[in-house]
């Protein structure tokens, strides 16, 4: 059976580990992200020489944020890490070593491991929501990624869904993110407060008012997701996902926009991978690539 080794290159920490054909994750380790390019050249030899121990390797695939070009191996755009953007990424690496290797982004490895062995593992046409510090995700069709003509098929944070506030003040992200939701917690109570904090105090009536606020503004731009790419299946993705409170709050919502319409009820569901989402994904393209 092959082996890839993944590797997902994340602001503050690396995460690796090797993935079989099968999609069987044989580890998942995670050291700091080095502050330079060649530190982080240096890293993943480390990584690469401890991978070679565990087992063959037939490839390396890369996760990485920002709008990742596959085809060409350059990362356009900005991260956390402007040491990776507009240099020959991809050809670093393959100059290095003897084998295929292969970048595509973080949000978009996500989304292909649902597809492979994960909660869309049934459908072919999907779509996921990552809702976080703002709201990204992916859609995917057998397999394809919708990467879109300027690396930005799935920034669904970008979208307008309230056009009455000055923009960026109306968009996914600035109205529906978990760090939004914590922020206005934290301005009704008069103290901060963490997620974990929120979801604590929801019995209380302003935290409550607060969350259908949340629930409602999500459900609003996955309906409008729904009708305009149509997927089988929306995912939700990010930490706040592993809440099943939030998924049920989203879907009383999107069936009450469903039932107003008169149209079908929306399969909307919670992804079912998370730290390891990234590697798993990073390796399918890999594999899909070649």
């Amino acid at each position: 059976m092959q082996h890839y080794l993944a590797i997902d290159i994340g602001g503050t920490s690396i995460k690796y580990g090797v993935v079989q054909a099968d999609g069987n994750l044989l580890s998942n380790k995670h050291v700091p992200t080095p502050a330079t390019w060649d530190g982080l050249l240096d890293q993943v030899d480390v990584i690469f020489n401890e991978a070679t121990l565990e087992a063959p390797l037939d490839g390396i695939a890369f996760s990485a944020p920002g709008s990742v070009d596959s085809m060409t191996g350059v990362i356009h755009g900005i991260s956390a890490l402007p040491y990776i953007h507009n240099r020959p990424f991809l050809q670093a690496f393959e100059d290095r070593y003897d084998l295929p290797v292969t970048v595509l982004n973080d949000a978009n490895a996500a989304a292909l491991a649902e597809g492979w062995n994960g909660a869309a593992a049934s459908v072919k046409r999907y779509a996921t929501v990552v809702i976080g510090t703002g709201i990204g995700g992916a859609f995917v069709d057998s397999d394809v990624l919708m990467v879109g003509s300027h690396f930005h098929g799935g920034e669904y944070g970008y979208w307008i869904l309230d056009p009455n506030l000055p923009h960026p003040d109306g968009t996914w992200s600035a109205i529906g993110s978990t760090a939004v939701l914590v922020k206005r917690c934290s301005e009704q109570l008069g103290r901060p407060l963490t997620g974990k904090d929120v979801f604590a105090l929801q019995t209380d009536p302003v935290i409550q008012t607060e969350l259908e606020r949340f629930y409602r503004w999500n459900a609003i731009g996955m309906y409008n997701l729904q009708f305009g790419l149509d997927p089988e299946r929306i995912l939700i993705g990010g930490g706040i996902s592993r809440r099943p409170e939030v998924r049920d709050g989203i879907k009383r919502h999107l069936d009450a926009l469903c039932d107003a319409f008169g149209t079908f009820h929306i399969d909307l569901e919670t992804c079912a991978h998370f730290n390891e989402a990234n590697l798993i994904g990073a390796a399918r393209f890999h594999m899909l690539a070649q």
